[in-house]
């Protein structure tokens, strides 16, 4: 756990792409290992994207122009091909994507009682960074 608020601390003061992207990295280890659990990292207009244990998630979300039914096209990207202005939102909104993840954890915790001490950590290191 020690490695996330290395990176953390890292990526507040330097702030620079490859300090987010190896917080991004810590992230994805910590994920519980299950499909369900995606991160949201931020929204661009009709796109979202989400993090998880296999990188990132670009969704893309559309209104049928005759119906009122939503259709949703999703497309992984490479951690390097986050674009600028996503990166700026990560470092912004730390907080809340620790918060998913530890909520995540919490989750996860009734199937596997040691994410329950992951859950505890992620909250020490939200605390240490306030």
């Amino acid at each position: 756990m020690s490695e996330l608020a290395v990176s953390l601390r890292k990526m507040k003061s330097k702030g620079d792409k490859e300090s987010v992207l190896q917080f991004l990295r810590e992230i994805m280890k910590l994920i519980p290992p299950s499909d369900d659990f995606g991160i949201s990292l931020s929204k661009k207009g009709v796109h979202e994207y989400v993090l998880d244990r296999n990188g990132v998630v670009v969704i893309s979300l559309s209104e049928d122009e005759f119906l009122p039914f939503f259709s949703a096209n999703h497309k992984r990207i490479e951690l390097d091909k986050i674009p600028d202005d996503v990166l700026r939102d990560i470092k912004v909104n730390w907080k809340n994507i620790l918060d998913q993840l530890r909520d995540y954890a919490l989750e996860y915790s009734k199937l596997d009682k040691k994410y329950l001490k992951v859950a505890d950590e992620i909250n020490g290191v939200l605390f240490e960074n306030l």
